[in-house]
């Protein structure tokens, strides 16, 4: 009898134990094995409602909070897929890119925004590692656009307070719900109100300009306008007076045609504004200008946008101009200005041309097109101007290096890392710029991969207005 009862017993024990081909996990998974990713062992599937531990294969459109999207992905309570883990669809990263499953937008190139993150913190499959709340993302071997290049994280003057008053934040109109536009009138009311704003652009908006009459963008502080799909077009020229902490983005702006007529820019910032970002935006035949910085404005950034003509015959494409003369004391210890991966095409001069500010020109493209006019003057410091022109590409500029210009205290132009192609004239800086007090190495690149992702990445090309939310 206690031979009979043993051996029932033994056979008992072992049929509780086995998990193996078609096995069934208990509720969380309690007594079966487990791969490193989660998943049954020799195939076996877990039973309703058996919750994965920690590095569980993903389910279908399945992406937990917190989670890594590593081999197999992650999920609470979702399916394993067949042996070892793997993901089902939507479940993991995509591919090298980096963009997120279903429920995260990813970012043009693979760096995860805010609000397009794999769950918080959770760090993406092959290469890019989105940071704490996927703001920006970190470049690994696929995760960003190049090595170090991150087209969706802030960087340069808009994320520094004055010239010496340390790291400030620029998030426009930071986490409000998204207001979308269809009309130039909601646009302009909304854009100058006094209240925090994200404003999405929804098709071509504006009635054009032309001299100083027409339809005009008047931004106030605390704004994110961003266009709604790649390419969208505002015909109306943008004003920043007085204004911080403001984001423009994913916008293209034509311009009627150089002239000299002194009339409006396709982009002015001006006055006491600070904290300004411009981005991914295409800024076209401007009258008087593309893009100028003047009377006394601080904390700017360019990154990712086109300033170019395509008008034969104009003879003032003339394009970024820092302070408008020579005599501009409010501008004196402002108008901090950085150039990060823009590319400009055609212009003949100011690209940019500064004076009073300290002026960083990184990793930017310069192109030319003789069927539009020469390109005569690239970077140029002029009275009292401290720029660091570094890592840049220069094809056909026939003063890539403008020296000519520099007068007053501390006027001066380092050239460094700088690439030069099919270039005649001056190539060499004057001295040792301003060291700028920001991180920003981690982004640059040398200067032989700035033609391709710059030529890939730069204008209005963002898929979606949260595919770079800030």
């Amino acid at each position: 009898m206690q031979r009979t009862l043993l051996a029932l017993a033994t056979i008992l024990l072992l049929a509780a134990c086995q998990s193996s081909t078609g096995g069934t996990i208990m509720d969380a998974s309690q007594g079966g094995s487990r791969s490193s990713g989660g998943a049954t062992a020799s195939g076996g599937k877990v039973g309703t409602g058996g919750a994965h531990g920690n590095g569980g294969a993903t389910g279908t459109s399945s992406d937990a909070s917190g989670g890594v999207a590593g081999n197999a992905g992650v999920a609470t309570g979702g399916k394993a897929g067949g042996t070892g883990g793997s993901p089902g669809t939507g479940g993991a990263m995509a591919d090298a890119g980096g963009a997120t499953s279903t429920g995260g937008t990813s970012a043009s190139g693979g760096a995860s925004p805010t609000g397009g993150r794999p769950g918080s913190g959770g760090s993406t499959s092959a290469g890019g590692k989105a940071g704490s709340g996927g703001a920006g993302g970190t470049a690994g071997s696929g995760g960003g656009t190049a090595s170090g290049a991150d087209q969706c994280k802030p960087v340069g003057w808009a994320t520094w307070s004055g010239r010496s008053g340390g790291a400030a934040s620029v998030t426009g109109g930071g986490d409000v719900t998204p207001i979308v536009v269809t009309t130039f009138a909601d646009l302009a009311k909304y854009a100058s109100d006094g209240q925090p704003r994200v404003i999405h652009i929804d098709g071509t908006l504006g009635a054009g300009w032309s001299g100083t009459s027409g339809d005009r963008l008047e931004i106030a502080s605390n704004k994110t306008i961003v266009g709604l799909l790649p390419g969208t077009l505002l015909k109306a020229p943008i004003h920043i007076k007085n204004a911080s902490n403001v984001i423009v983005r994913n916008i293209v702006i034509r311009g009627p045609g150089s002239n000299q007529d002194q009339a409006w820019d396709n982009i002015n910032i001006e006055g006491s504004s600070k904290n300004i970002w411009i981005d991914h935006c295409e800024f076209w035949d401007g009258q008087d200008g593309n893009a100028d910085v003047v009377k006394g404005p601080d904390n700017v950034t360019f990154t990712w946008n086109t300033f170019g003509y395509s008008i034969p015959g104009h003879d003032h494409n003339l394009s970024n101009l820092i302070a408008s003369s020579d005599n501009e004391p409010v501008s004196d210890g402002k108008l901090d200005i950085t150039y990060m991966f823009n590319w400009w095409q055609a212009a003949a001069e100011r690209q940019p041309r500064c004076r009073y500010g300290q002026i960083h020109v990184v990793n930017n493209l310069y192109t030319p097109d003789s069927s539009v006019g020469p390109s005569k003057l690239g970077v140029t410091n002029g009275y009292s101007c401290n720029v660091k022109t570094e890592n840049n590409h220069f094809i056909g500029q026939n003063e890539p290096i403008d020296l000519g210009k520099q007068a007053g205290t501390g006027s001066v132009q380092e050239s460094v890392g700088n690439l030069f192609e099919s270039c005649s004239g001056n190539e060499t800086g004057s001295g040792t710029a301003f060291t700028p007090p920001y991180e920003y190495k981690s982004f640059m690149v040398p200067a032989a991969q700035v033609k391709a992702l710059v030529q890939k990445n730069a204008g209005a090309t963002l898929a979606s207005p949260t595919a770079c939310a800030r």
